[in-house]
């Protein structure tokens, strides 16, 4: 993420008339200066979208927006309850909510004040639909080599806004826009264990002793009730305490909860390793590494269908969800730490049985003379050729054929993508015994691909007996699916199975220091699609190049001449700001 310094520019408002019905046309000023100013800030505060705010004030007619303390209240409570998904409130200008949340705070303003407040507040909206849905971060600016994503629609950043803002529950509204899945919701539901509790360091912890049970007496009683109710989220007093000494049926429940939910043996039973777990002090840093794997998370999932393939590229795993679960799963070998396996999203369309493999040009420099087992083709020709030195890569190409020897197995899964990266068999399966397996070029190599395949195959008439028939030959074959498959590649260093159990990974790819750094600052804009946006090359250096392993030779690889690195352009100079907006631009 960039880092802006700030230059104020204090441009005057236009002298207010006292006439009520120059309003509209100082307000409309306004946001036609927004739209042509690229970064803007309202007295301190930065809009995520100059653009994108003018336009969701043209759907509503340029009209004021936050009208009653009531409505700005709603924004409020939801900029709280943001930290429920790893956000602080601070992403959504809390202070400034605050402050115009007061009875009579915005019909006390002067008029360019009051229209100031109206755009701070739609643009606190905006960040917590745009947050919520897409992750705070770009994950281009996080890492333009290894992440991937288009930029956000304009659109649905407007249905959302326009929605919030019209629906009589706003919370309610902006919950239900958008079905999370399983895992983001898992571990979201983990953070809470290790969210830090200021009214638990104020307690004493619970002292060890003889076991708790259901129906005991113990003085410790009163202790335990308090801690849990703070433990398992209670705003208030929820126990009833007819006999606080006693360990009633509704304790009980609770200590019961208390322990699924941090993976204990829910025994409902107060023993040393429930007591150790009731007194452990929060960690910052494993709620942290939630966090940011929430953001991660966050950047891919919009609109997920309830069936594709998710690869857990650091736990080495992939799984075919279907209907919102995981039907099955595979063990996988991922990219090398100086050939890292990328995180993004494509769709899969087809499948290759009995692939060739043309050598990227990174290994077929190495190369000289080559055995019979690859055909060279000349460039020039587009003929066999049988001879000359192949690593001269201009004019040979070097294929090697399908059979059990072949660098990529017996099937290939394509969703075009960038990387050229994809899954595939491989002929080293002994490799996947191991337990670290950070081991390929970049793609994904699948221990059981064949299964993979019949599973994705089922709903286009091809059944593993046809499968077979056509791997027992040595003709390439392309298969489509019947329908697109969402193929989603994650980099996740912490994760949450359904009972919200966490498993924290080794951060391999030594990526998480730079997602918790740039999640803790504050974002001054966003990368937003809208409709009449040409669009623009991807900004982004190349795919990794791929290199022969030491250990098993050249398997996954990605040729050189696909991968171009297409050159940042310099920023065009931000527009004059024009009359009557007093604001801050903002430059790099």
């Amino acid at each position: 993420m960039k880092l802006y310094f700030y230059r104020s520019l204090t441009l005057f408002w236009l002298a207010l008339l006292p006439q009520l019905g120059h309003s509209s046309t100082l307000l409309n000023s306004t946001l036609e200066s927004l739209r042509e100013t690229k970064t803007v800030a309202f007295d301190g505060v930065p809009l995520l979208s100059g653009r994108l705010l003018a336009e969701f004030y043209a759907r509503r007619g340029n009209a004021l927006v936050w009208t009653t303390p009531a409505r700005v209240a709603e924004l409020l409570h939801l900029t709280h309850e943001s930290q429920t998904e790893g956000f602080a409130p601070e992403d959504f200008h809390v202070a400034t909510l605050r402050a115009l949340s007061a009875p009579d705070a915005l019909n006390s303003l002067a008029e360019p004040a009051r229209i100031a407040a109206d755009l701070k507040l739609s643009d606190a909206l905006l960040r917590y639909v745009h947050h919520t849905r897409f992750g705070k971060l770009d994950p281009l600016e996080v890492d333009p080599q290894y992440n991937d994503r288009d930029p956000v629609p304009a659109s649905l950043l407007l249905k959302d806004m326009l929605g919030a803002v019209d629906a009589v529950d706003m919370q309610g509204f902006l919950a239900t826009r958008q079905q999370h899945p399983f895992w983001y919701n898992a571990l979201k539901e983990a953070l809470t264990q290790f969210i830090p509790q200021a009214d638990i360091a104020d307690l004493p912890p619970l002292a060890s002793g003889a076991n708790l049970v259901k129906g005991s007496r113990d003085p410790r009683i009163p202790l335990l009730r308090e801690r849990l109710r703070i433990l398992n989220g209670h705003k208030s007093t929820a126990f009833t305490l007819p006999d606080a000494d006693l360990f009633d049926a509704q304790l009980y429940a609770e200590v019961v909860a208390f322990q699924r939910r941090f993976g204990l043996f829910p025994d409902g039973v107060i023993g040393p390793t429930t007591i150790a777990t009731l007194n452990q002090p929060v960690d910052v840093e494993k709620a942290d590494r939630i966090r940011i794997n929430l953001e991660r998370m966050r950047w891919l999932f919009n609109d997920l269908a309830s069936d594709y393939v998710f690869v857990d590229v650091a736990n080495y795993q992939a799984h075919v969800v279907r209907d919102g679960a995981i039907a099955w799963s595979t063990r996988v070998i991922v990219g090398q730490t100086d050939s890292q396996t990328p995180m993004f999203r494509d769709t899969m369309n087809h499948l290759v049985l009995n692939p060739t493999w043309t050598v990227p040009i990174s290994i077929q420099k190495t190369m000289g003379q080559v055995s019979a087992n690859y055909m060279v083709v000349d460039r020039q020709t587009g003929r066999k050729s049988n001879g000359g030195n192949v690593s001269n890569y201009r004019r040979y190409s070097v294929i090697q054929p399908p059979g059990p020897k072949n660098a990529l197995g017996r099937v290939k899964f394509m969703f075009p993508n960038r990387h050229s990266v994809y899954l595939h068999d491989t002929p080293n399966k002994s490799l996947f015994a191991r337990s670290s397996r950070a081991l390929s070029h970049g793609c994904v190599r699948v221990e059981n691909p064949v299964k993979l395949a019949e599973i994705l195959l089922h709903e286009s008439d091809w059944d593993r007996a046809r499968i077979d028939q056509v791997l027992d030959g040595s003709k390439t074959r392309y298969v489509n699916l019947q329908q697109g498959l969402p193929v989603l590649l994650y980099y996740l260093t912490a994760y949450a199975n359904a009972p919200g159990k966490v498993s924290f990974r080794p951060d391999m790819y030594q990526r998480d220091q730079r997602v918790k750094e740039l999640f803790a600052a504050p974002v001054l804009s966003a990368r937003i699609a809208f409709p009449d946006a040409k669009m623009l090359p991807l900004v982004a250096p190349p795919a990794p190049v791929i290199m022969p392993a030491e250990d098993d030779g050249t398997d996954d690889a990605a040729d050189e001449e696909q991968l171009q690195e297409v050159n940042k352009k310099p920023p065009s100079p931000l527009p004059a700001p024009q009359e009557p907006v007093r604001l801050t631009q903002m430059e790099n």
